[in-house]
């Protein structure tokens, strides 16, 4: 019982030293989006400072601002967040700002590189963007889909689709990478695997 006890205790030590991510996030679009936030602040103070409304125009102007602003700070957080990361046993997706979903290695099947179209008129569909795609098992029916922001991605029919306007640089290398990740990760869940 202890010898059980010890070898379950050096594999959750060795599977949590294994938290790592695999593909960061860009929050280079949310950061615009603050910074025009805090320019719209910017000017409404220098309006009220001009115009020298009511106390309570001010409150109510101010109190925007700062929900405003809270709202954007929040939102450039969790921009930055991850899009992929191994922590135990399992790969945390984040493809919405709102939550992350935990997906236990053994779903997982492989991970390659792709590209959709940038646009959805026919003028930009000459034009693509760089993708990453994860491919689930389709014995794993409960992960077939799940909700996301459109613009970091998609999950649907098994396929988990990263965007790369919303990641980092996506290229073969890191695609091999991830790839070849996701093989040692499987490996080192399941002792004595060949995968």
């Amino acid at each position: 019982m202890q010898g059980q006890a010890t070898a379950e205790a050096e594999l959750s030590r060795a599977t949590h030293a294994a938290d790592e991510v695999w593909l960061r996030a860009n929050p280079r679009p949310a950061a615009v989006l603050f910074v025009a936030m805090m320019a719209v602040a910017a000017v409404a103070a220098a309006v009220l400072i001009a115009v020298r409304p009511p106390a309570w125009g001010v409150a109510f102007v101010a109190t925007a601002c700062l929900a405003g602003l809270t709202v954007g700070a929040a939102f450039l957080w969790a921009a930055s967040r991850p899009r992929l990361a191994c922590r135990g046993d399992a790969l945390e997706v984040r493809l919405s700002p709102l939550g992350v979903q935990r997906v236990p290695l053994e779903v997982v099947e492989c991970i390659f590189p792709g590209s959709q179209p940038l646009g959805a008129d026919d003028e930009t569909a000459d034009r693509r963007v760089s993708t990453l795609v994860m491919r689930l098992a389709e014995r794993a029916v409960e992960w077939r889909s799940r909700p996301v922001a459109s613009a970091w991605g998609s999950w649907e029919d098994g396929n988990v689709v990263f965007d790369g306007r919303w990641c980092e640089p996506l290229s073969q290398a890191i695609a091999r990478d991830i790839s070849a990740r996701l093989l040692e990760a499987k490996r080192r869940v399941t002792p004595g695997s060949q995968r």
